[in-house]
């Protein structure tokens, strides 16, 4: 695939998860370990975890999710897509209150396609700390020195 693919995949997460799993062959596998997501190989489930990133309603505290791609690198077989991230107007984030706190992340995306362009293979992988820093979790500084328990 290429950067244009790219683009097209992290748009249709703010389309709808029909869109996105659209893009994934009939024989997938993926998985976003950070939320603890393995081995997902149905297209339903698929659709149940990426509807929250499609959210339009601004009052119901999901947040409107904001991709934007950082790069790309990548053949007809396999990607990295390398991408930041942000919600607007949430309320919660796995748990966490985040109401009025934005935030942003960055994290990667590593794709295997098939031979029609369709995604076979996907893993994620992006950092939680700077979540936890600009939301002003206890404990947590942008000094991870800060943070370390004392000899």
């Amino acid at each position: 695939m290429n950067y244009s693919f790219a683009v097209k995949w992290l748009r249709a997460f703010r389309d709808s998860p029909e869109r996105i799993v659209a893009m994934y062959a009939d024989d997938f596998v993926f998985e976003d370990p950070i939320l603890d997501q393995f081995q997902i190989n149905d297209r339903g489930d698929l659709s149940r975890i990426f509807a929250l990133y499609a959210n339009k309603d601004t009052e119901n505290g999901y947040g409107i999710h904001n991709f934007r791609i950082r790069g790309y690198e990548g053949d007809a077989e396999s990607g990295l897509i390398r991408w930041e991230w942000g919600p607007e107007h949430a309320g919660n984030f796995v748990g966490l209150d985040v109401l009025n706190k934005p935030f942003t992340t960055q994290g990667h995306t590593f794709h295997i396609y098939d031979d029609d362009g369709k995604i076979v293979r996907e893993s994620s992988w992006w950092d939680f700390t700077p979540i936890l820093v600009q939301i002003g979790y206890p404990g947590v500084s942008k000094n991870l020195v800060d943070t370390a328990v004392p000899a």
